[in-house]
């Protein structure tokens, strides 16, 4: 059994312990989930195994084929421009609201997070950041104060996290959370959602040169 399973709803800790091990890669993208070996691994009756990948069809990280079974879900190319487009609309309208609501303390907190997991260890810095980044992001929706925004956020945000994981240029993006944050601090509004904007569009553009297009080849080469 799962040790990872705990006393409250069965088929929700399932949900999550799966979610968690797609967006973290450990279940690979196309993966087939078998639900009788899931079952077993699981400790539980086939029902509860159905009904949790059911909860992740329709968040949208499984797919369901009739007759066949369950999928890991698989991003193209044209996915992932489709939905960097949503997550870069949403986030650039959100963050002139959200920097009339963060405080300078506020600000400088998040800062002083982003030099601290900078100055970690190489083999420590990678899980760290994946933790800073999925903060930062929300906080930008969080904090422009708009409730249907974050509703909508939160429909996609399965999504997020998947590429979030697809995206290996930590150094890369550390240093591009720094200047967006040292903008911040100075209070240049327009100077950090231009860096924004170019984090946006760059971490795009990693994701898409190892996601094969429909022909197998990878879309960031020629």
């Amino acid at each position: 059994m799962d040790r990872r399973l705990t006393n409250s709803s069965l088929v929700e800790q399932i949900r999550n312990i799966l979610r968690e091990d797609i967006v973290n890669l450990r279940l690979a993208p196309g993966e087939k989930l078998n639900v009788i070996a899931l079952a077993e691994h699981f400790g539980v009756s086939r029902t509860p195994i159905r009904d949790a990948l059911q909860l992740l069809v329709e968040e949208g990280l499984v797919i369901v084929v009739p007759r066949v079974g369950y999928y890991v879900v698989q991003l193209s190319a044209e996915d992932v421009r489709e939905i960097s487009g949503i997550r870069k609309m949403m986030e650039l309208y959100a963050f002139n609201l959200a920097m009339q609501h963060l405080t300078p303390e506020k600000i400088e907190e998040m800062y002083q997070e982003a030099l601290a997991v900078k100055d970690l260890p190489s083999e420590k810095r990678h899980p760290a950041f994946e933790k800073l980044d999925r903060t930062f992001h929300a906080d930008i929706i969080r904090f422009a104060g708009n409730r249907h925004l974050l509703e909508l956020s939160a429909k996609i945000h399965a999504y997020f996290d998947l590429m979030r994981n697809l995206n290996v240029r930590v150094e890369e993006a550390l240093e591009e959370h720094l200047a967006i944050l040292r903008a911040m601090r100075n209070g240049d509004v327009t100077e950090a959602q231009k860096m924004l904007e170019i984090h946006l569009d760059t971490v795009t553009k990693a994701i898409l040169a190892i996601i094969p297009d429909r022909t197998g080849r990878e879309t960031g080469r020629e």
